[in-house]
C-alpha cells in the first residue's frame, strides 16, 4: 500500500512539470496561439488571448484551474484547431501507436527469449558468437536506418508489404521490426547473461548433483530465475516502445501519438504537448506500479522488501 500511496506525490509532480515547462518557454503562448492561426499579433489581440487562455492570473491559480480541468479530463483545445480537443487528438492518435508497440512488444518477447536463453546455454559456440556480433550490430545501428533498408527491401524490392499508413494489420509489421530490433539487441543481451550468472550459483550446482536432466533444470529453474530478473527491464520496455514510436511513425507515416507529438512540437501546440508529457508520465508510473506487483508476486521474498518502504 505504501507503494501504492508513493505515486500520488509522483503523480503531482508530473502535472506540474508539465504545466510548467510550457508556462516558462520564452516564447509568450498567446503570440504562438495568434500566430499558428494566421492572426497578426497585434499588443491588443495577444491581450485578448492571455485574458482568454487565463494567463493574466498568478501562475498557482492558473495551475490550480488546470489541474481541476485535468480531473474533469480536460486539457483545453489544440492551438492548431480549436474545435478539436488535447483529449479527443491523443484519443484519436493512441489506437495506432498502441498497436505498434504491441506487436513490437511481441515480437520482443517471441524473438529475445529463445536466442537469449539458447545463446547462454550454448555459450563460446558460433552460434553464440554470430548472436553476439549481430546483437553489436543492432544496438550500433539507429532504428530509423533499418526502417529505411526493410522498406527498401520487402516494400520496393520484393512489393511485399505496404511502406506507409495504418489502415490494416499488414502496415504494422515492418514499423513493429524496426521498432523491435534494438529492444531485441537490450534483451538478448540481457538475458545471456543473467542466464550465466544464474548457472554458477549453488543450487544449479545441487540439481546436477541429483541428477536432474539438464533441460529440466534450463526451463523450469534457470530461465524462470533468469525472467524474474529481466522482468523489470521487459516491463519498463512498454513504455519505452510507445516513447519511442516517434521515429518510426513519422518515417511510416503512421497517425500515431509521436506523429501527433513531433507535429505539435514543430507548430508549438503547447496545450498538446502538455498533454502529451502528462501521458507519458502518468503510463511512466503506473506501468512502473504494475511491474513492481507482478514481480512481488513472482518472488514473495520481495514481499519484505516492499514493506519496509
Amino acid at each position: 500500500m505504501k507503494r501504492l500511496f508513493l505515486t500520488i506525490p509522483m503523480l503531482f509532480s508530473i502535472t506540474f512539470i508539465a504545466f510548467s515547462l510550457t508556462t516558462f518557454i520564452p516564447s509568450d503562448p498567446a503570440e504562438v496561439a495568434l500566430r499558428v492561426n494566421e492572426i497578426i499579433p497585434t499588443a491588443e489581440a495577444i491581450e485578448e488571448i492571455r485574458i482568454e487562455l487565463g494567463m493574466d492570473k498568478p501562475f498557482l491559480i492558473r495551475y490550480a484551474n488546470w489541474l481541476n480541468d485535468l480531473f474533469h479530463l480536460d486539457l483545453g483545445n489544440s492551438y492548431i484547431n480549436n474545435n478539436r480537443t488535447v483529449i479527443g487528438e491523443i484519443a484519436r492518435s493512441l489506437p495506432a501507436t498502441l498497436t505498434l508497440a504491441f506487436f513490437a512488444f511481441i515480437i520482443v518477447i517471441v524473438v529475445s527469449i529463445p536466442i537469449g536463453v539458447l545463446s547462454a546455454v550454448y555459450k563460446d559456440s558460433y552460434f553464440d558468437k554470430i548472436i553476439r556480433l549481430i546483437v553489436f550490430i543492432a544496438t550500433a545501428m539507429p532504428n530509423y536506418w533499418m526502417g529505411l533498408l526493410l522498406m527498401w527491401l520487402f516494400a520496393l524490392e520484393f512489393k511485399l508489404l505496404p511502406t506507409s499508413g495504418a489502415t490494416s494489420l499488414l502496415h504494422f509489421i515492418l514499423p513493429a521490426i524496426t521498432l523491435s530490433l534494438n529492444f531485441i539487441a537490450l534483451y538478448v543481451r540481457l538475458i545471456r547473461n543473467s542466464m550465466l550468472d544464474k548457472m554458477k550459483e549453488d543450487f544449479v550446482f545441487y540439481l546436477n548433483v541429483r541428477g536432474i536432466k539438464q533441460i529440466s533444470i534450463i526451463l523450469k529453474h534457470l530461465v524462470k530465475n533468469s525472467l524474474q530478473t529481466s522482468i523489470n527491464a521487459l516491463g519498463m520496455s512498454i513504455v519505452l516502445l510507445i516513447a519511442g514510436t516517434f521515429v518510426i511513425e513519422n518515417i511510416f507515416a503512421i497517425p500515431g501519438i509521436g506523429r501527433l507529438c513531433i507535429s505539435s512540437i514543430f507548430n508549438r501546440d503547447y496545450p498538446m504537448i502538455q498533454g502529451y508529457i502528462l501521458m507519458m508520465g502518468f503510463l511512466f508510473v503506473f506501468v512502473n506500479l504494475i511491474v513492481d506487483i507482478i514481480q512481488v508476486y513472482l518472488d514473495p521474498r520481495l514481499k519484505k522488501g516492499v514493506k519496509g518502504l
